[in-house]
């Protein structure tokens, strides 16, 4: 097979869609070694930082997509021909989206989460309005979806209206090479000076925009810190649209010694900063996937989270669970798990056999058998 793999990235900063894309592809090439991979990137840097290079990879420099209107449009415009001028069989787009016209390629794409069309308030208003476009018509063009979770299978069949036997749930990985018990007692001082991170912290990692919940969460601090705890919260992560408010409340609330932003975390780092936090607390609203989560669980650090997400579908004992619209229940969640050991102990020892379901070479094998499986049905 000439299996096509559409990545992009809007910077180097990257997140959890990107880390989905990296993941699989990396994977793949790592089991696969009979089929051809040929990858359209914006980022031909990150191919080459994270993957490398392999004897049946072909990275097509996309790097002239300056904007995401010129990505956009590009893709709906030129893709399918490329496809076909590729002689794909297959064209994975794991990134929501599959081009609006059809190709002689099938089209594989990768629905990570329905929120936009959920929750479009949680959403930028550009981003709602393109997915409400054009997330239900991938769904309709592309021969097989794959949904990262359960629950947004049935949001994709509910939302889309489509059959069943279209949609193939498969869980992502996590990376053990980057989040594991073992992390390196030198390199974890290395990374405490680096950001400049406390003793004892309480971790929040990921975005800072409205449907992870920040505002919620320094109110529940401020709670802890008013009781007498000592720890300092770390926030790790990109500042992200309408968080205003969130730093307008940090810098009336709290000292910098309190609350310590370190903005991007570098990959290499992020598994120390993980093992170093006395707990990992995800408030969010809602999350397409929950990878944050799951990397703590691998590193052996307690977990407060809401249940949404993948965390909607692991042993609710792996984790302590948060009502996100109530301050004062995530203050006492993360007290309890700040202070009783048992209850952590239990949630590590839990959480660290439901982290060894999602693997990527389980993922990559089920991808690979999808792509037989397409090409097999439309000859």
């Amino acid at each position: 097979m000439r299996i096509g793999f559409n990545f992009h990235s809007a910077d180097d900063y990257i997140s959890g869609v990107e880390y989905y894309s990296l993941g699989l592809l990396r994977s793949l090439l790592d089991i696969d070694k009979a089929n051809k991979y040929i990858v359209f990137a914006n980022s031909p840097s990150l191919i080459a930082s994270h993957i490398g290079t392999r004897d049946n990879l072909t990275v097509r420099d996309c790097s002239f997509l300056k904007s995401r209107l010129h990505r956009i449009i590009w893709e709906h415009s030129k893709l399918a021909r490329l496809a076909k001028k590729e002689n794909l069989d297959i064209l994975h787009c794991p990134h929501y989206i599959c081009p609006a016209v059809k190709s002689s390629a099938d089209y594989v794409v990768t629905i990570h989460d329905t929120i936009a069309i959920d929750h479009p308030d949680w959403c930028k208003k550009s981003n709602a309005a393109y997915y409400r476009l054009f997330l239900g018509r991938s769904a309709k063009t592309a021969s097989k979806i794959v949904a990262v979770s359960k629950f947004t299978a049935e949001r994709i069949m509910q939302n889309f209206n489509v059959d069943r036997s279209k949609v193939e749930v498969i869980c992502p990985g996590i990376d053990t090479g980057i989040f594991n018990l073992y992390q390196d007692a030198e390199k974890q001082t290395q990374v405490r000076e680096k950001y400049n991170l406390p003793d004892n912290y309480i971790l929040y990692c990921g975005n800072i925009e409205p449907k992870k919940n920040l505002l919620n969460l320094l109110k529940a601090f401020k709670l802890l810190r008013n009781n007498g705890t000592k720890h300092s919260l770390v926030i790790s992560g990109q500042r992200n649209w309408k968080s205003k408010n969130i730093f307008d409340f940090l810098r009336t609330e709290f000292s910098p010694e309190e609350v310590i932003l370190t903005g991007y975390i570098d990959r290499a780092d992020i598994g120390s900063v993980y093992k170093m936090a006395d707990c990992l607390v995800l408030p969010s609203f809602c999350e397409g996937f929950g990878f944050p989560a799951l990397e703590a669980f691998a590193c052996g650090v307690p977990v407060a989270a809401s249940c949404v997400g993948i965390l909607q579908e692991i042993n609710k004992n792996a984790y302590t669970h948060l009502e996100p619209d109530n301050p004062e229940q995530i203050a006492e969640s993360i007290n309890r798990l700040l202070t009783d050991y048992k209850l952590r102990e239990l949630q590590i020892k839990t959480a660290l056999t439901e982290v060894q379901k999602f693997n990527w070479s389980d993922c990559a094998a089920k991808t690979l058998a999808l792509y037989r499986e397409v090409c097999q049905a439309n000859g």
